[in-house]
């Protein structure tokens, strides 16, 4: 029985293109090679081993990179950061002392003013939680001399302090960390228990100079001398 054999031949003196249907086959390479017509391109095939080979290196089609992998990770992830900082919907950036610019932070959580008098305060655009410090704000009736400092409540200003004459009215009890009240002399830690016995006496320091006594007024005889 004959032989048939097709078009055959090393790659490196395989035609560009072949007639369509015409069938070619590289003895190196050992890969077909399917003509398309002339001037048109070669349709290849690679034999089982070599699709074999291929596919063993190719990734599923579900997988996982480290950013170790992927060529130009972190230069392209820092740039898209830097395109983000400090623009609207983007990310906040710090200064040099890893604070957020007080340019890149709300008014309302920043800003606080300093003004001549009430009207100027109450030209200001108010919002809640603002802060103005008057320096003259001797039209407020509850103010006698010197400024003061307000906060927006959202309706009004509230006033919270005053730079001179503060009037505070405390009671005792509301007074943290007081002493306890002794009430009488005798409680004291360094004098004596009780007053009996020492009427007409005087207080004076002990000999010892720790504390206080009752002494007589006259502690000694007196010689009034001679002439």
């Amino acid at each position: 029985m004959g032989t048939i054999q097709i078009k055959r031949g090393l790659s490196t003196n395989l035609p560009t293109s072949a007639a369509a249907g015409e069938l070619l086959f590289t003895t190196d390479t050992k890969c077909f090679y399917l003509g398309n017509g002339l001037g048109l391109g070669l349709t290849k095939f690679e034999n089982s081993v070599q699709l074999t080979n291929y596919l063993a290196g190719k990734s599923d089609i579900g997988h996982t990179h480290i950013s170790d992998d992927i060529t130009n990770f972190n230069t392209a992830v820092d740039a898209r950061i830097t395109i983000q900082k400090g623009v609207a919907n983007g990310i906040a950036s710090l200064d040099v002392s890893g604070k957020i610019p007080t340019t890149q932070i709300p008014s309302t959580f920043k800003e606080a003013y300093v003004v001549a008098d009430i009207p100027a305060r109450d030209a200001l655009t108010a919002f809640s939680g603002m802060h103005a410090l008057v320096l003259d704000a001797t039209a407020d009736v509850t103010v006698e001399a010197g400024g003061a400092e307000y906060v927006y409540d959202g309706t009004t200003w509230q006033k919270i302090s005053e730079l001179n004459d503060l009037d505070l009215v405390i009671n005792w009890e509301d007074i943290q960390n007081k002493p306890s009240y002794l009430g009488s002399f005798l409680n004291l830690p360094d004098t004596p228990d009780t007053y009996t016995g020492h009427a007409g006496k005087i207080v004076a320091v002990n000999a010892a100079g720790t504390g206080l006594e009752f002494i007589s007024t006259v502690v000694s005889d007196v010689d009034g001398g001679s002439f």
